[in-house]
Parts: structure tokens; C-alpha cells; sequence
């Protein structure tokens, strides 16, 4: 049924063109059981709006506030084939300064019109096709450079495809239009951003330094979802440290932010960070029921990233238990939706595990050969602790 309704909203958004089109004069046509149809604006119109309206819904604005926005939407959508008309009028009686401004009033309405449907279709795009999101959100910036929200999106995006420096230069993007506009929310947002790629990096000091100020900030907010987050990523500095107890305790906090929130991405976010604390110290079937129930609410979701993460997790929870079989088909399957997703992180992790497990089967030069392939994606994204390892991983292996 979900599905049935994203492909439903991405047939009313293709009708954006066409409400787009009004502005020069060309005919508007909507995508209809395999073909074009004709529909006057307003049709067209309402169709884009549900869309936008669905993805200001999943962002959490109340009913009233979604409805006033869905109607000032249509509106303005439609004004623009009136303005046209009358654009046409004045030049037809030679008034061209008065046909330039309102030619003028247009294009900014259209693209601002052309950067929500863009971020729209990044939306839909976002869980599971990031590539095709970035393209989106690139297109939105394009059409609305001074968005923070987008530009957060496409540094988030590049993140996930593994580009740190692009990720980086969009976050830094995203702080400055905040501190010019006094956003707090903004700010902490990138702030928070900019401390994960901190820790991605190895610079952990940096990167607590970061989630630090973004939590002062989110905590004047009083917004418990970016709250759970900031903390999480506190949580998982810790644990990068080896402080299990700290990280344990922060962990839990945000556990208990989302559960409160019903934020089940959340829940299952904290779950894994709390499966893997319980890994590290030795309780594999603690680790186990962690892993399970944050597998159970990220295949609910249908979240293929997170789906791919649980498996690598419990791939490693099974090899350690000396069951390699089990545990090479977890690692398999993460891997295939790690290259599906283009999730670099995901995939040399992953193509590590591979490696580890091969030589605990005796198997050196398979071991070696995930060992490389491993190290090229650290390498590729910049992650030091991870390009570290491996490398004295492959040196112990007799590997030149």
C-alpha cells in the first residue's frame, strides 16, 4: 500500500512540469496509465500539492498548518497563467517594462516552485535511492541556494555515497545560512552534521566538540528528536574511545527520547549502537536481541541501509559464536544492499567481515583480496581509524 502511494505522488509530481510550463505558454499534460493526458492547471496543481502535502506531513507539521500551506500552494501555482496573460497583454501594447516585471514576478514564483518539487522527489528518493535523491536535492539548491534544509539533505546524501569533502562543503553551507538567519535549529543541525564526519575521520575531540554545541542548542530548543540524535552521536564518540559505560548510559537516554517520541528509525538506530556495545563486551546473545529488534523495525520501515547494517551486525555476532556459514550469508546480504544503496561505508565494512571471516577459514588469498578491496573504500572516503586497521590487518597477513 506504501508503495502503491509513493509511485502514486511521483505521477503527481511529474504534473509539475506542466504547471511550470504555463509560464512560457506550453500545454499542460499529467503521466495517466502509461501515457499523457491533458488536464487544465488546476488540476495539475492540486496534484503537486499532495505531494508536497505528504512530505511536510512525514516532517511533523500539524494538520492546519499543512492544509493553509496546501492552499496557498495551489494558488500559486495557478496565479501564474493569469500573470502570463497579462505579461502577453502589456507587450502587446508596447509596454515592455511593465511585461519584464511581471515576467520577472513568474520566474522567481516558478523556481521556487521547481526547487519544492525537486526536494519533493528527493524525499520519496531519499531512504532507498540516495543517488537519485542527491540529483534531486542538487537540482533544489540550484533552484533555491539560500535553503538550509536542502543543503543539509545533500550534504547528508553525500555522506551516505561516501564523499566527505562534498558532504563537508554542504554542511558548512547549511551552518552559514543558519548563523544568517539566527536559526538555532539550523545550526545545531549542521553543527551535529559536521561532528559525525569529525568522528568519521578519527578526530574525536573535534567531533565531541561539535555534537557539544549542538546539544546546548537543541536543549534552549527543547527539541527532543534532534536531541536523541546530538546524544547518540555523543554515545558513539564514547564508544569510539572505549568508554562502553558512557556510551551505554548516553545510548539509553536517547533510546528512552525516541521511544517517548514513538520515533522508531530512532529506536532502531539506538538499539543497534546499544547491540554493539554489548558485542564489544563479550554478550553475544544480549548483542543478538538488540540486533533482532532493531532488524524488525527496520524492515517494517523497509530501510535497506539499516537492513544492511543489522546484518553486518549480526553476521559478526554469529562468527564469533563459530557459526561461519550463518555468518558469511549475513555479511553477503549486506554487501548486496550496500552496493545496491552505492554505501561505500557499508561496503568496505562489510568486504572487512568477508575478510576476517575468509582467514579464520584458512583462506589467505581471498582474505587478502577483501582485505584490498576493503582498504581502497576506507581510503576512498577518508576514514582513518578504519584505513588503519585494515592496513596493519593486511600487514599481518604478509601483505606488501
Amino acid at each position: 500500500m506504501m508503495e502503491r502511494k509513493r509511485v502514486e505522488i511521483a505521477g503527481f509530481i511529474v504534473a509539475m512540469v506542466g504547471a511550470l510550463a504555463t509560464v512560457i505558454g506550453v500545454g499542460v499534460a499529467i503521466w495517466s496509465s502509461g501515457k499523457f493526458i491533458s488536464a487544465p492547471p488546476e488540476h495539475v496543481a492540486r496534484g503537486v500539492v499532495d505531494a508536497l502535502l505528504e512530505s511536510r506531513e512525514q516532517a511533523g507539521l500539524s494538520v492546519p498548518d499543512v492544509l493553509a500551506d496546501k492552499e496557498q500552494r495551489i494558488r500559486e501555482l495557478t496565479s501564474s497563467e493569469s500573470q502570463r496573460k497579462n505579461a502577453e497583454a502589456a507587450l502587446a501594447r508596447g509596454e515592455i517594462g511593465k511585461a519584464d516585471a511581471i515576467f520577472k514576478q513568474i520566474e522567481k514564483g516558478a523556481a521556487h516552485q521547481a526547487a519544492e518539487v525537486a526536494k519533493t522527489l528527493g524525499a520519496i528518493a531519499y531512504r532507498n535511492r540516495p543517488q537519485g535523491a542527491l540529483e534531486h536535492y542538487r537540482r533544489a539548491v540550484a533552484y533555491a541556494p539560500e535553503d538550509a534544509e536542502a543543503w543539509n539533505k545533500v550534504g547528508k546524501l553525500n555522506y551516505r555515497l561516501g564523499e566527505m569533502a562534498a558532504a563537508e562543503a554542504a554542511f558548512r553551507r547549511a551552518r552559514e545560512l543558519g548563523e544568517a538567519a539566527e536559526d538555532k535549529r539550523v545550526i545545531a543541525m549542521a553543527l551535529n552534521n559536521l561532528g559525525v564526519i569529525a568522528r568519521t575521520r578519527g578526530d574525536l575531540a573535534k567531533a565531541e566538540g561539535l555534537h557539544r554545541r549542538a546539544l546546548a542548542l537543541i536543549e534552549k530548543l527543547g527539541h527532543k528528536k534532534h536531541m536523541a540524535v546530538t546524544l547518540s552521536n555523543l554515545g558513539e564518540v564514547a564508544r569510539a574511545r572505549g568508554d562502553l559505560n558512557e556510551a551505554e548510559r548516553i545510548h539509553r537516554r536517547a533510546l528512552n527520547l525516541h521511544e517517548e517520541l514513538g520515533h522508531k528509525q530512532g529506536m532502531a538506530n539506538r538499539l543497534t549502537n546499544l547491540g554493539n556495545i554489548a558485542q564489544t563486551r563479550g554478550k553475544s546473545a544480549k548483542a543478538e536481541a538488540y540486533h533482532q529488534r532493531a532488524l524488525a523495525l527496520a524492515e517494517e520501515a523497509g530501510h535497506k541501509e539499516k537492513i544492511a547494517i543489522v546484518f553486518g551486525n549480526l553476521g559478526v555476532v554469529t562468527q564469533d559464536r563459530g557459526q561461519l556459514d550463518k555468518a558469511e550469508e549475513y555479511f553477503e546480504r549486506a554487501l548486496m544492499l550496500n552496493e545496491e544503496l552505492g554505501h561505500k561505508q557499508g561496503m568496505a565494512t562489510t568486504l572487512r567481515h568477508l575478510g576476517l571471516l575468509a582467514e579464520t577459514r584458512g583462506q589467505r588469498v581471498e582474505a587478502e583480496e577483501y582485505g584490498r578491496r576493503a582498504l581502497a573504500l576506507f581510503t576512498e572516503v577518508g576514514m582513518k581509524p578504519e584505513i588503519d586497521k585494515v592496513t596493519g590487518w593486511l600487514q599481518r597477513l604478509g601483505t606488501p
